[in-house]
């Protein structure tokens, strides 16, 4: 359970107004804490943060996710993503990301390292390492969000997204679902409500984004079959006007 906690987690970077703290940084850096729920039960926290590596020219999105009580006997450690990318106009260019899944074992591990110049992907996992094919425009699980972040702030119509992971190169729809407000530990906030889908999974992620927050999300759900599983719910955040 700790890894779809985990790549949920993923789906938390945020973009407000462009700013130039550093040469090549043009996303603003931040820190949010978010209360993670299992079957509305509170069993772990989650922290993200999107930050600009001056010495690998790259922006960098991190999430750290741990529980507690049973659940951490099998998961003692945090679960851990991390995605590099570069900045390419209105889009965004992965570079390198990595997950750990938080368990003894780490048998979901893996990593990326995207070749543009070779238009693929080495994929390193448990099972041995293989090359993805890439095309213009595929991201990774940390560089995906940060996209559609992206787009929501500069008006654009999310639409379909192409996700690279450990085996292959797959499509997701984001779907707008309306606009909602919400109680939050900042306390109430308009959102827009987008949903995340790929074709013939039964698993949908609901996303409650507040653009006087610059569209960070404040809630997030994971569904499988219309029920919800697993939601992180935000505590706190540094940053983008955070209160």
């Amino acid at each position: 359970m700790i890894a779809r906690i985990a790549r949920v987690a993923a789906l938390l970077p945020l973009l407000g107004a462009a700013a130039h703290a550093q040469d090549g940084e043009v996303l603003p850096a931040y820190r949010a804490v978010y209360e993670v729920e299992y079957k509305g039960r509170n069993v772990g926290r989650s922290e993200h943060s999107l930050r600009f590596d001056a010495e690998r020219g790259a922006h960098v999105f991190a999430s750290h996710t741990t529980v507690k009580g049973l659940l951490r006997l099998a998961n003692p450690n945090p679960a851990i993503e991390e995605s590099a990318f570069a900045v390419d106009g209105a889009s965004l260019k992965p570079l390198a990301y990595r997950y750990e899944d938080g368990s003894r074992r780490g048998d979901d591990n893996y990593e990326l390292a995207f070749d543009w110049e070779r238009g693929v992907a080495l994929a390193r996992a448990a099972d041995g390492e293989r090359e993805i094919a890439l095309a213009d425009g595929v991201l990774d699980r940390g560089s995906l969000q940060v996209q559609l972040m992206l787009d929501l702030e500069a008006g654009r119509t999310p639409g379909r997204y192409r996700l690279a992971d450990e085996d292959s190169v797959d499509e997701y729809e984001c779907a707008a679902s309306g606009t909602e407000a919400v109680r939050t530990a900042l306390g109430p906030l308009d959102t827009v409500v987008y949903v995340q889908r790929r074709e013939g999974s039964s698993r949908e992620t609901w996303l409650w984004l507040a653009p006087s927050l610059g569209h960070l999300p404040v809630r997030i759900e994971q569904r499988r079959d219309g029920e919800t599983r697993t939601a992180l719910v935000l505590e706190s955040v540094a940053g983008l006007g955070g209160r």
